[in-house]
């Protein structure tokens, strides 16, 4: 539960950065009139994109947790469908992350398996109750 609020915060940390960024980015755009600005406007746009990409590489993170908690299987790093890489500039190696296709395919069998162990607390509920519902009923039976 803790690794869903620190996902949380840090989601919400980057995403008002991002707010911040692309202001001053649609600021610099309303305001370009002479070309020094050309260098201002590439310097926002990289700064969009990287943060972009931080968001990303935390969305795939806190969903290796949750894969890893429920022994699901990740998708294969090789398939270009399921991931895309980045390079940050403080990375030696480009950073794989998933795409929206992996992440929906990954979410989905995170919810399966859900849905499969409240499956069987509902079962164990069900015959829980209907054994108390049972005792109570023969024991009123018996009294009578």
């Amino acid at each position: 539960m803790l690794e869903y609020w620190n996902y949380k915060k840090e989601l919400r940390r980057l995403n008002k950065e991002y707010k911040e960024v692309n202001n001053a980015l649609y600021e610099a755009k309303k305001n370009h009139k002479n070309p020094d600005n050309d260098a201002l406007l590439s310097f926002l746009g990289y700064d969009l994109y990287e943060l972009n990409c931080w968001i990303e590489y935390h969305k795939t993170n806190y969903l290796k947790h949750q894969a890893n908690q429920h022994f699901i299987p990740m998708p294969d790093i090789n398939d270009p469908d399921m991931y895309k890489s980045f390079d940050i500039d403080d990375d030696k190696s480009p950073i794989k992350v998933l795409t929206d296709k992996g992440i929906h395919n990954l979410r989905i069998r995170i919810r399966e398996e859900h849905k499969a162990k409240r499956e069987v607390l509902t079962f164990w509920f069900t015959v829980i109750t209907g054994l108390v519902g049972a005792i109570i009923g023969l024991i009123s039976v018996i009294k009578a």
